[in-house]
């Protein structure tokens, strides 16, 4: 009898053992399978790049080319076609390099500075501009660090609406800022997108403020000095499939005010827009090409071409 029970004991102990296996491999799938509480609130390929990795400690890298017109993507000259005092009327390259380190799932301290050269592929400018003259004879080849910033990001989904929150200080290094009175800068954003639950089609707001401050009072530069800047910004964007995905912003409703009339009047903007393909690699890298054209002046010769990465390491 005892030699009749052992096989069935055996056998018995055999199934309880892959039983349990079978347990403990279902739990652990189910633990892989569970998804960080920020990318169940935030689905944008984009707006996950941006915001970094899931890691408590994460590093990203920010690359971009801010290049000429679009019938002369190398040159040096870059149509301004916003008119403001910040902005270069150079091409040029810059990197930025950000550390940053997650309170919890959903808010974001960062730290970041970069560098950025002016012209690097251009030994003259033709140009008109007295001012972008001024800038290339300035800056050409000049390698600035460029602009160290601190800043802090809270994101959440509020009624079906993906949201980030955030709040920054920069200090201005770059040559053509500093040149240009520019110090510091305090800025707030409000980025938002609805995909009408879970459709291609995305819409939603960017609203940003900023306020800079100058070191420099000197009468010649004021009324290129943008104090405060603020805008409404409609975008959309339409998921081609995991990879590629066509986006745009209208910049149809920013303001500035300059420091020689600050007290008097703000002035809109000229009514831009910007369209890109953006290419999702995998949650981390996200690529995005692009141009970006005046809606009075939509011409070859006044349209900026643009290249932005978004490099999450670890």
């Amino acid at each position: 009898m005892k030699l009749l029970l052992l096989p069935v004991l055996m056998f018995s102990f055999a199934a309880h053992a892959e039983d349990a296996n079978k347990t403990e491999t279902n739990v652990k799938i189910k633990k892989e399978k569970k998804t960080d509480k920020a990318d169940q609130a935030i689905t944008n390929r984009r707006f996950r790049a941006s915001n970094g990795s899931l890691s408590d400690f994460s590093l990203n890298a920010s690359l971009s080319y801010n290049g000429g017109s679009l019938d002369k993507p190398f040159a040096a000259d870059r149509p301004n076609i916003i008119g403001a005092g910040n902005q270069a009327f150079v091409s040029g390259v810059a990197g930025t390099l950000r550390g940053s380190y997650r309170l919890n799932a959903l808010n974001r301290l960062s730290a970041g500075a970069g560098v950025q050269m002016l012209a690097p592929f251009n030994d003259t400018i033709d140009t008109d501009s007295a001012s972008a003259k001024k800038q290339f004879d300035e800056n050409q080849g000049n390698l600035d660090v460029n602009n160290p910033f601190i800043n802090y990001s809270y994101m959440n989904k509020f009624f079906g609406v993906q949201t980030i929150l955030a709040a920054g200080f920069t200090q201005y290094t770059a040559g053509n800022f500093v040149k240009g009175g520019y110090d510091q800068a305090i800025d707030v954003s409000i980025n938002t997108m609805y995909d009408f639950g879970g459709s291609p089609l995305s819409i939603g707001m960017l609203a940003v403020g900023t306020r800079n401050l100058f070191d420099k009072d000197d009468a010649a530069l004021l009324s290129s000095q943008n104090e405060t800047v603020f805008g409404f910004l409609p975008q959309a964007e339409y998921v081609i499939n995991d990879t590629f995905n066509l986006r745009t912003i209208v910049r149809s409703n920013w303001y500035q005010n300059n420091r020689a009339e600050r007290r008097t009047k703000y002035f809109s903007r000229p009514v831009t827009q910007s369209v890109g393909l953006g290419i999702s690699v995998n949650r981390d890298i996200f690529l995005y090409p692009n141009i970006q054209f005046a809606w009075e002046n939509a011409q070859a010769s006044n349209t900026n071409v643009g290249f932005t990465a978004n490099i999450n390491m670890f």
